[in-house]
């Protein structure tokens, strides 16, 4: 079994490179939080003007975000020797007007599903926070 060293670092990732990151990543999972109960979902994303923008279905995310709109979001990746992590916390919009749409459908936004999907949500991020994991080197 593989073993990681103690020199394994920890890098914050500077606010472009968080934004890059996520500009760069489809799916992310959004965490809420309705009566007392932590939910996480699977969710197709797209970033616009350093908002992240989804697109679902009526249900459950909608009927938490309009609960409480308080969130969390995260995105990672991963290869043989790094991780890096993103996650955003903030407040959710379910987005009603034309305007706000309008900009919602410019992010091209493609779903996994074929699921039609008529609602959006819009997350404003107040914290934004990233770190990349390198390994440094491996010991048997």
């Amino acid at each position: 079994m593989t073993q990681w060293t103690s020199s394994d670092t920890i890098t914050p990732l500077q606010d472009d490179e968080i934004w890059d990151l996520l500009s760069m990543i489809p799916i992310g999972r959004l965490a809420t939080a309705a009566a007392g109960e932590p939910d996480i979902f699977p969710v197709n994303f797209a970033v616009a003007n350093r908002e992240i923008y989804i697109k679902t279905t009526p249900g459950s995310k909608l009927v938490e975000a309009a609960v409480n709109p308080k969130v969390a979001f995260e995105v990672d990746q991963w290869g043989p020797d790094f991780a890096d992590s993103v996650v955003i916390k903030g407040t959710v919009r379910i987005l009603d007007t034309d305007a706000e749409m309008a900009v919602a459908e410019a992010t091209g936004l493609a779903t996994y599903t074929t699921t039609e999907k008529t609602e959006w949500l819009r997350i404003t991020p107040t914290e934004v926070s990233g770190r990349r994991f390198a390994r440094a080197e491996r010991g048997e």
